[in-house]
């Protein structure tokens, strides 16, 4: 697997165009060996790549979209052993349908194509990557949530080593740590990513880790989440970790303190930055930037201003990155550089208000029904929400955060995986030692 990605990274960085060859004809090969554990943990190494903000790793940007390609194409092929099919994307078919309709309003050539291709990877996302990892829960268990909990791990670990061996591509401007990712707020994500989804498996599989692997493996993950400096990312894994203790007790208390929560926002907000000073915790969370919202603010009243214009109906995916790139120059001026920093008002500057609306029933429909079978879900909804208010990774499907997002829909929601913690409470009061739990 190592090999295989090495010889990616090599090709792609020294071998100029030969990597739009060498790629898909090792993926090809891989199908044939039947090695979809070895695809889907090389899509993630690509989409890992394809978010670094690194000259030499640009080629990750452009195979991205022949590799999610391939990926439904393998599906379509081998698709009598992916029976019975996943139907999580069923839930967004009204939201898929809307952003064809948006994206049929579109007047500019420079960005209907990027839209068409955002539009048809969002789909290919609910598809590709549930039914994958089902098929390789139903091949092999446990142990394929094992290695894929270890190459999140080797992700972090290499992101931290990268500070020491090439400290210009892992920090940003010399200071805020970013690792392997584009900026350290992204670093943040896929911390808050990593952290549900350790927390999530280790609590269905209780055996599948020893004492001291989660130690280690929380210890990198929360290590890294201080290291990058992400507010928005200790907030959510707070938020996660509090609500998941509650709706463990009882999904009523859960709710309850969520009322509160929402009550008590607004005072916690606007005394936020005296509360962090009594902490001694001003330099970590840079109070000097909470007022302006570190150029947020900036971009919500810009992308609000636009939205007037579209208000019902929008123009379709990537008109947000058209129209913030048409005015990079004054926004510059105005201290602030990148996108609307904000999932739900960049889907309503693509979609309209129709499209969020409809996602947001979808969004939240999935979680619903998640709940049916989890205790997780309402607690994973209410961090995952908080971070993509602040940042737009739920509008962005090829990309590390969307792919982590989607797999933990995928395991919070397949039925297949979730009534596992009952069966293993059970054989563990009955006396079957965990290793022999362990290899199931």
């Amino acid at each position: 697997m190592f090999l295989i990605l090495t010889v990616w990274l090599i090709v792609g960085i020294y071998g100029g165009p030969i990597i739009y060859g060498v790629l898909p004809i090792t993926m090809f090969l891989m199908q044939r060996k039947d090695m979809y554990e070895e695809l889907l943990l090389g899509y993630l190494f690509i989409l890992i790549l394809s978010d670094s903000q690194e000259g030499a790793l640009y080629f990750a940007k452009e195979v991205k979209n022949i590799y999610i390609s391939l990926l439904a194409v393998f599906i379509f092929i081998d698709r009598k052993d992916f029976q019975p099919f996943n139907d999580l994307y069923k839930i967004f078919i009204p939201f898929f349908v809307i952003s064809l309709i948006t994206i049929s309003f579109s007047t500019a050539d420079s960005f209907f194509l990027t839209g068409v291709q955002k539009t048809i990877s969002f789909l290919l996302s609910f598809i590709v990557i549930p039914n994958i990892v089902i098929k390789l829960y139903r091949e092999s268990a446990v142990q394929f949530l094992r290695r894929f909990v270890l190459f999140i791990f080797m992700v972090l670990v290499i992101s931290f080593l990268l500070k020491y061996i090439l400290p210009d591509t892992a920090l940003l401007l010399g200071e805020r740590f970013r690792g392997m990712f584009g900026g350290p707020n992204g670093l943040g994500v896929f911390c808050l990513l990593s952290f549900i989804t350790f927390f999530v498996i280790n609590d269905f599989f209780p055996t599948l880790f020893s004492k001291n692997e989660r130690i280690v493996i929380f210890g990198i993950i929360i290590f890294s989440i201080f290291s990058c400096g992400s507010r928005n990312t200790v907030i959510s894994v707070l938020i996660f970790y509090i609500f998941q203790r509650f709706f463990s007790l009882s999904p009523f208390l859960g709710f309850i303190l969520f009322l509160v929560a929402i009550f008590i926002a607004d005072l916690i907000s606007s005394n936020a930055t005296a509360i962090i000073l009594s902490l001694g915790l001003g330099d970590y969370f840079r109070t000097n930037t909470i007022e302006e919202g570190s150029g947020r603010y900036i971009a919500w009243a810009f992308a609000w201003n636009q939205i007037q214009n579209n208000f019902f109906i929008g123009k379709g995916f990537a008109y947000n990155e058209f129209y913030m790139r048409q005015h990079y120059g004054m926004l510059l001026k105005l201290n602030h550089q990148g996108g609307i920093h904000n999932s739900f008002l960049t889907f309503w500057m693509d979609q309209g208000l129709v499209g969020l609306l409809i996602y947001l029933y979808s969004y939240i429909l999935m979680f619903i029904k998640a709940a049916q079978k989890s205790k997780f879900a309402f607690p994973i909804m209410f961090a995952i929400s908080f971070s993509a208010f602040f940042e737009s990774w739920l509008v962005g499907s090829l990309s590390p955060f969307a792919f982590m997002g989607m797999f933990v829909f995928t395991i919070i929601t397949t039925e297949e995986i979730v009534p596992q913690r009952d069966e293993i409470d059970t054989r563990v009061q009955e006396g079957e030692s965990q290793e022999q739990i362990a290899v199931v």
